[in-house]
């Protein structure tokens, strides 16, 4: 008789074990990720020479099939010799009353289809994470939820992240339900979305039954339901919620079916009162080949952008990150980090883990001086962060130019680059020269005398003492104004920015 794993009664045999490591090596050769999504819910047997993948779905089945063919053959001729067979099957008999294996069956769990290959510019990033719980904390299952109390709160984040709180605590989530938050990548949508999963998963009063699912789950599983004739399933599974947190929903663009089955959806949830959370890379209103009625829908409750990190808040994320990581800093470091990842959370986080391999790999204590303290000795400064941004791919892979540098500048300060190097002394002219001397003369390699030509400037002198000026400026922390529409922000800040903008640009040309 075949034996089967991991629901198998005798774990001590022979075929058992040698099911588990088929499983664990399989595992390891297509990543934890595609494994869980493909086989979690499959019935994996070894039968002599014969390996076994029984699935209640002839979709996954055929998947499997077709994509994990070969990885099975290898892994099944590691453990049973060249002889070694598969056999991929849908075996509905194999699973419970509702279709899906016994261990699965107190949380809703459906098949994940990948869609074809139809992802623009804009979708390069997939986040294929399924997270569904009933009302009992002993029945979670899957990848563990980030905590809003985790989440670094700043300035361009912190009506986002009041919202979800309102959203994830209140009894009647009226007038914030149906929250939608946009903004670019890695800047912490996802952790607000399972942040507000987490809480109302974790109320004393009521565990709320909550599912958090990406838009591209959401249309795989509506196609799977269509074609298996399940849609009825389908509906009442996403329909009985007290909580639907959708990630990515601008995938659903140019998905009219799809589109309008989430319509429906959100109907039916509104009438029972339960709360309803996206995110997306974009404003309801920019997000293309949408229909006007989900538009108007996501527009009735509360649309809330979350914005890059401003520099205090990039310090106390590093900070954070470091201390997960036991990662030990000198002050000047993490300011270091935070002044050159600007862009988003992802970079900060990037930068402290090659941090961490770094100072494992190379043994580096960059302390201030020989003479520190052990305890400061022990941890990483200045020189360590230098060589990360150095040698680590930090750097453009072309060098920067002079005309680059004042195109960025003078865009962001909104004015004209004849009037820049003309003679006028408007504040914001001194302040764009000033920062094209600083900026120039740190991430070119062009010289005092060559940037005052590039300024119009026939003595290097006054380029030199607006440089000079501007490193006062930033040490005293003076606020400017960054735009002709933009609120004051912290001088070092805006070189911050100007830096980050100043590299997309050079990879962009």
């Amino acid at each position: 008789m075949p034996v089967e794993t991991p629901a198998s009664k005798d774990q001590t045999s022979p075929s058992s074990a040698t099911a588990r490591r088929i499983s664990r090596q399989l595992a390891s050769r297509i990543g934890p990720h595609k494994f869980d999504m493909w086989f979690g819910n499959a019935k994996l047997q070894v039968d002599g020479r014969r390996v076994e993948v029984a699935t209640d779905s002839s979709f996954v089945a055929k998947w499997i099939d077709a994509h994990f063919s070969d990885d099975l053959k290898g892994v099944a001729t590691e453990a049973l010799g060249p002889e070694a067979l598969i056999d991929v099957r849908v075996a509905p008999d194999m699973f419970g009353r509702d279709g899906r294996p016994d261990a699965a069956r107190r949380v809703a769990d459906s098949d994940a289809i990948g869609l074809r290959n139809d992802r623009g510019p804009g979708e390069q990033r997939r986040r294929h994470v399924r997270i569904e719980r009933d009302r009992r904390p002993a029945a979670r299952r899957g990848p563990s939820l980030r905590r809003l109390d985790e989440f670094v709160v700043g300035h361009t984040n912190r009506l986002a992240h009041s919202a979800a709180c309102r959203l994830s605590e209140e009894q009647d989530p009226l007038g914030v339900s149906p929250l939608f938050i946009h903004g670019e990548c890695g800047l912490g949508k996802t952790h607000l979305l399972q942040g507000i999963c987490h809480r109302c998963l974790s109320r004393a009063d009521r565990p709320l039954s909550v599912r958090y699912v990406t838009g591209e789950q959401f249309t795989n599983e509506y196609i799977a339901s269509i074609r298996n004739n399940t849609i009825d399933a389908f509906r009442k599974r996403i329909r009985k919620l007290d909580l639907l947190a959708i990630d990515d929903v601008h995938f659903l663009s140019n998905k009219v079916r799809t589109q309008s089955e989430f319509l429906h959806t959100l109907d039916a949830i509104d009438l029972t009162g339960a709360r309803v959370v996206l995110a997306s890379d974009e404003h309801p209103r920019l997000i293309k080949k949408f229909s006007q009625a989900l538009i108007s829908r996501f527009l009735s409750g509360m649309v809330v952008q979350i914005g890059r990190p401003d520099r205090e808040t990039r310090i106390a994320i590093v900070r954070r990150l470091a201390q997960a990581r036991n990662l030990p800093m000198h002050e000047a470091a993490m300011e270091a980090v935070a002044s050159r990842c600007v862009g988003s959370v992802r970079e900060l986080e990037g930068a402290v883990t090659k941090l961490a391999a770094l100072r494992s790999v190379a043994g580096e204590m960059a302390g201030p001086s020989p003479n520190a303290a052990p305890a400061d000795r022990e941890k990483v400064g200045l020189v360590l962060v230098e060589q990360l941004f150095k040698d680590h791919g930090w750097q453009p892979p072309t060098p920067v130019r002079m005309g680059t540098v004042i195109d960025v500048i003078c865009h962001r300060l909104g004015v004209g680059r004849a009037d820049l190097m003309g003679s006028s002394r408007h504040r914001r002219m001194v302040l764009g020269r000033a920062l094209v001397a600083y900026l120039g003369r740190e991430m070119t390699t062009h010289s005092y005398p060559e940037i005052a030509r590039a300024l119009g400037r026939s003595y290097h002198s006054t380029i030199h003492t607006a440089e000079q000026r501007l490193r006062r400026q930033m040490q005293e922390n003076q606020m400017v104004e960054g735009g002709q529409a933009e609120r004051a922000l912290p001088l070092r800040e805006l070189v911050d920015q100007l830096r980050h903008e100043i590299r997309r640009a050079t990879v962009r040309s």
